[in-house]
Formats: C-alpha cells, structure tokens, sequence
C-alpha cells in the first residue's frame, strides 16, 4: 500500500486540477498548492503536538509498566499512525516551500507564442518576480503589502481580462492617467504622461529584415526602439490596417486611449503580432502577477513543435 500511495496522490490531484481548471479559474495551481498545504499541515501538526505527546507518554507508561524498554516491534503497536496521514503529514515541509515561494516569491513562467517576439522567443523559461508589484494572497491576489507599481517598459505577467485563467506576457506602455496613441501607417507609437503632460514620442533605429521571424508569410522588420526603455521590436514590412478592431474608448480617437487609474495599457513587442492592450483595453491593478526578470533556459523551438536543442546565448540574460 505504501508503494502505491504516492501514484494514487498524483492521481486524485490530477483528476481535481482537471475539474477546476474546467470551471476556468484564475488561480487553479494556487488553489490546489494552498489547499494541500493546510491539509497537509493539520496532519503534521496533529501528529507533532498531539498524537506524538501522547504516545510517547503511553509508551513510558508501558516501559515503566513492564519495567523494561519496548521492543521495535512492541514500539511500533503503540498508538500506530494512519499510513495516509503519515504520508501527508511528510509533505507538508516541501509543499509549505514550494506554495511560499511560488505565491510571494518567484514563479516559472513559459513563452508559449511569439508575441514578445524578438525580446522574448517561443521556448523561453522565465523567473517571474512576484514581490516586485506587491504581496498578494495566492487565491483571490488582493495586496498584503505594497511593494511597488509598474514603470513604462516594464515586462509583465498578468491574468487576461478576458481569459482570467490565462496569463499573458506584455510590455508596459502606459500607467494611470498616461494617453497612448499608435498611428497605424507609421507604426509610431506616442505616450503623454498623465502627470507632466511631457509627450514622448519613441525613436527608432536599425530597421532590418531578420530571417529568424517569419508572419503571414513575410519576413518581419526588427527595428530598435528607443523609449522608456530601449529594446527590440518586431514590424510587418507592409503596415496592416487592424483599426477596426482595436478597442475603442469612449471619447477617444481611433488608435489613441487615457488609461484609467489602476490599470495599465501594454503592448507585445511583436507589434503587429499580439493581442494586446489596443484590442482589449486595460490590464487593471490586481491581475497583476509579477515582472519578467530574467530567462533562466531557452529551448530552440517553433510552437507546437518539439525543441531541436538549447540556446545557451539565451540562458540567464536580464530581461530589458
């Protein structure tokens, strides 16, 4: 029985992962990580203060009784644990580790399209600073503690508004009060900070084909952007025209938004290749997950493939 207690762990885990994941919520894994821990938490500390106490009290009992120290087998007959709660009550040291640096610490996190493209590439494992934007509870994320906000090009995960269960990875462009506009023909990008009124329009430099990024069956233009912060970005050679399905704000122009307080209007660096913030509006403050520090592996892969070997160039490099 106590070979097959850790397959069928795994098993029920699994089969409950499943069925919360189909009610589509935000923090499965969290769920599940918390509810193990105080699970397996009340075992231990059942066992330690009080089933532990009180055998060994017996047992000195028995020893005293019988004026001689109990056999390993004689030991083993006092009070005997339940194999289940034991094996429980063994997890709780690791899964205690595991759901604290997971909620407040670092998470993983794994690029799955090229959206962030050339910045961050299909096959990139990331370490996601979770203290960076505050301490949130794991389960329903509300702020403990204030630890700081996001600055303008700032790399973020965050829950899509749209799909709470679904974490995206952006990149900062405008905080509360700032007005973004991106003019389509041009492909120019342009923020007003919402406190100074100073107009930032970004600069670019270096436009050229790369060989590497292939979309809609044309090679897509890597150009430097010099902004907020400066970086990579990726344009289609021919400038689409996708206005008609941007997200349009109520007293705003076409391709221009104000971002309300408490929310943040980001963009892939992919920009004529993610659904972003000009599409949908507005990430607000709690589906915040953490900032994008650093890529710890980078496997070499397409999506949906399988990866044909490791980018070591890629592994440990600061995410800008």
């Amino acid at each position: 029985m106590a070979n097959i207690l850790p397959i069928l762990f795994i098993a029920v885990l699994y089969g409950v992962w499943k069925v919360l994941e189909s009610y589509q919520l935000p923090n499965t894994l969290s769920i599940i990580l918390v509810s193990l821990v105080v699970i397996c938490g009340g075992f231990w500390v059942f066992y330690k203060f009080s089933a532990e106490p009180r055998r060994q009290a017996k047992i000195a009992r028995e020893q005293k009784r019988l004026e001689r120290e109990l056999t390993a087998e004689e030991l083993a007959q006092v009070q005997p644990r339940s194999m289940i709660g034991e094996f429980l009550a063994s997890l709780f040291g690791v899964l205690f580790l595991v759901t604290f640096l997971r909620s407040f610490i670092f998470e993983p996190f794994q690029i799955p399209s090229g959206s962030m493209e050339p910045t961050l590439r299909v096959g990139d494992f990331l370490v996601v600073e979770k203290y960076a934007y505050g301490i949130k509870d794991p389960i329903w994320q509300n702020t403990l503690i204030e630890t700081g906000k996001p600055q303008r090009g700032d790399v973020v995960v965050f829950k899509a508004p749209q799909q709470p269960a679904v974490d995206y990875i952006k990149r900062v462009i405008g905080v509360g009060g700032d007005k973004v506009q991106y003019d389509l023909s041009t492909q120019q990008l342009t923020v007003t900070d919402g406190k100074t009124g100073e107009v930032k329009t970004f600069q670019y430099q270096g436009a050229a084909p790369n060989p590497d990024f292939f979309y809609h069956g044309e090679m897509q233009i890597e150009r430097t952007e010099i902004g907020d912060v400066r970086h990579q970005i990726l344009n289609n050679p021919q400038a689409f025209n996708y206005a008609p399905y941007f997200y349009q704000q109520a007293g705003q122009a076409v391709g221009e938004w104000v971002v309300p307080a408490g929310h943040y209007f980001v963009m892939g660096d992919n920009r004529d290749n993610s659904e972003d913030s000009r599409f949908w509006g507005f990430v607000p403050e709690k589906n915040l997950v953490g900032k994008a520090t650093f890529i710890w592996l980078s496997l070499d892969k397409k999506p949906n493939e399988f990866p044909t070997g490791i980018r070591f160039n890629r592994l440990f490099t600061t995410i800008q």
